[in-house]
This record gives C-alpha cells, structure tokens and sequence, in this order.
C-alpha cells in the first residue's frame, strides 16, 4: 500500500488529464491520473487519494457516479467535479451529494488551485 496521499485526476480526455496532473504536480502535489472511473476504483483499494477531480461526463461511470461509489466504500477523500457543460441543474445536484467545486472547462488554474487547498484543508 502507498503512503503518499494523492490528488488522483479522472478525466477520458488525455489532454485534460496532462494538463491537470501537470499544474497539480507545478503547486507540489503528488499526482495519480486515470482515463476512467474503473481505473481509478481498481486503484483506490491499495492506495489513498486526498482528493478526487473528475470529468462529470465519461463513458461507463459519471463523476457523480463515481462519487457514490467512493462513499459507499467508505473513501472520503473530497471530489471537485469539471464539466464542459454546465447547467444550474448539475451544479445543485452536485452541491446535494457534497462535490466540494463544480468547476467549468477550461479550469482556471487560479481556481483549480484554490479549490484543491480549500479541499484538502476541510477534509483534515
């Protein structure tokens, strides 16, 4: 099992995933990427994530999917959801189930930044 404690990024676009994981490892973040929901649950039991940041639109499992999966196995590690689509709709739903930021693509890097530290500090 690993120690470290990573901020795990989740997103079917690989640029998206280079991107992220590149700013996050930039601001002193240890980094796991994943192009799927699965991978990131296959990986999730041997390993710890601090946060989770994940597309909310992906083939076979959403990001709010994927948030109830992780709290019904008991992970809680905070989720900040990143659509291309947003509506006023999905940002409440997102906010009911307990996504820490909803946040639009592309991200600001400020903001992705600020959330990410915000999250991590409420979850300690």
């Amino acid at each position: 099992m690993s120690s470290a404690h990573h901020v795990c990024v989740v997103d079917d676009d690989q640029s998206v995933r280079l991107a992220l994981a590149s700013l996050l490892r930039a601001l002193g973040y240890e980094v796991a990427t994943f192009e799927s929901a699965h991978a990131l649950l296959a990986w999730i039991g041997a390993n710890r994530a601090a946060c989770v940041i994940s597309d909310l639109q992906m083939p076979g499992m959403s990001g709010m999917q994927l948030f109830a999966r992780l709290r019904e196995m008991g992970v809680p590690a905070p989720l900040l959801l990143i659509t291309a689509y947003p509506t006023a709709e999905l940002a409440e739903c997102a906010q009911a189930i307990g996504v820490r930021a909803f946040l639009t693509k592309p991200v600001n890097a400020n903001d992705l930044a600020a959330h990410v530290e915000a999250a991590l500090l409420g979850a300690r």
